[in-house]
């Protein structure tokens, strides 16, 4: 499954990765990514996660032919 991360989350990961493991849901997901970097675990439990350009949830069902875009939260100025 391919991966898309943004803003803090780039300084974790790279921009564009993919995950080889087998993951049903955004808790998977995470948990998976914490693995391969531990120090993104408090951003990672505050990101949204979207699936052909629309926000999904725990109960999404992901596809390992999936891109999956993380959004860290953000604050305006």
């Amino acid at each position: 499954m391919k991966i898309h991360v943004y803003a803090g989350l780039k300084d974790y990961f790279q921009p564009e990765f993919e995950v080889e493991s087998v993951v049903r849901n955004t808790d998977e997901l995470k948990a998976v990514l914490v693995t391969i970097n531990d120090k993104a675990e408090a951003m990672l439990s505050s990101c949204r996660f979207a699936v052909e350009e629309g926000f999904i949830n725990n109960e999404y069902k992901l596809n390992q032919h999936d891109t999956i875009v993380i959004i860290p939260p953000s604050s305006g100025g």
